[in-house]
């Protein structure tokens, strides 16, 4: 997870000051804009991943949890 600085602006709405860049394409997310996922190690931990909703429901980005289709 890669935190933004707030001065830029959400890529996803356009409207909010963002917090986070996402994991998959690297937009500037706002707190109403993420969504946050858990992909499992090996080991029994797991490491939590941010996305923007086009990039959560990609199996491509996210295969721990994207939709076919």
């Amino acid at each position: 997870m890669k935190l933004t600085d707030g001065k830029e602006t959400c890529r996803m709405c356009r409207r909010k000051p963002s917090v986070i860049y996402c994991d998959g394409c690297e937009k500037a997310l706002c707190l109403a804009c993420r969504f946050f996922t858990l992909w499992p190690e090996g080991c029994g931990s797991a490491h939590a991943k941010v996305f923007c909703e086009p990039c959560i429901d990609s199996t491509w980005v996210n295969p721990y949890g994207g939709k076919m289709g």
